[in-house]
């Protein structure tokens, strides 16, 4: 996602909120496409799956590699879509911001937004998650922006051992009955940290 520099002026200042919205609309309708593309896809894998049941070792082992073909078509597909949903979250915050321009003016804060570069500002906004619409609850999440602290959310190990159990499940390493016991435990651990935390 790039944007022109025109002029002298800033580029967020000469990009426009319609222009962002359009292309907006553009990435969420090329999310919609891929996600029905991936389960399309995920059936199919399905579908030759349930094919193998009973036949000989031979019919498995060709079946095998087109259920490995599809799913690395599938994973190219879903690092496209992670991609774009990136993109969707940056548009989306930059929109916020532009239509706060005026209050973040007042503030003070709008000078130091526009002086950073488009690329690196793009990137920060798409990693970052405004809590609501909200102008006054986001201010320390603007402010996150603009220090030079601002960093990459790390995942959590929880978090971590939860996505593994996922990829446990769908490389079918676990059922997914046997993973609701540990998932509920995981959960629950998760949120005992929190209380503690807060206490």
């Amino acid at each position: 996602m790039k944007f022109k520099i025109f002029g002298r002026k800033p580029w967020i200042e000469t990009v426009k909120v319609e222009e962002l919205e359009k292309e907006k609309i553009k990435i969420e309708n090329h999310i919609n496409l891929l996600s029905k593309e991936i389960q399309r896809l995920e059936k199919a894998k399905k579908e030759l799956f349930k094919q193998g049941i009973g036949k000989s070792e031979v019919e498995k082992l060709l079946l095998a590699e087109k259920i490995k073909d599809i799913d690395a078509e599938v994973k190219m597909k879903i690092k496209e879509y992670n991609r774009l949903m990136k993109q969707r979250r940056a548009l989306s915050n930059l929109i916020r911001l532009k239509k706060w321009e005026n209050r973040l003016k007042e503030k003070g804060i709008w000078e130091k937004i526009k002086s950073i570069e488009p690329d690196k500002l793009i990137s920060i906004l798409s990693e970052i998650e405004f809590k609501e619409q909200a102008f006054e609850a986001n201010i320390d999440k603007i402010n996150e922006i603009l220090g030079a602290r601002y960093a990459k959310v790390e995942i959590d190990e929880t978090t971590k051992e939860i996505m593994e159990m996922w990829e446990r499940v769908e490389k079918a390493e676990l059922s997914p009955e046997a993973v609701e016991e540990k998932l509920a435990v995981k959960v629950a651990e998760a949120e005992k940290e929190k209380e503690e935390e807060t206490e």
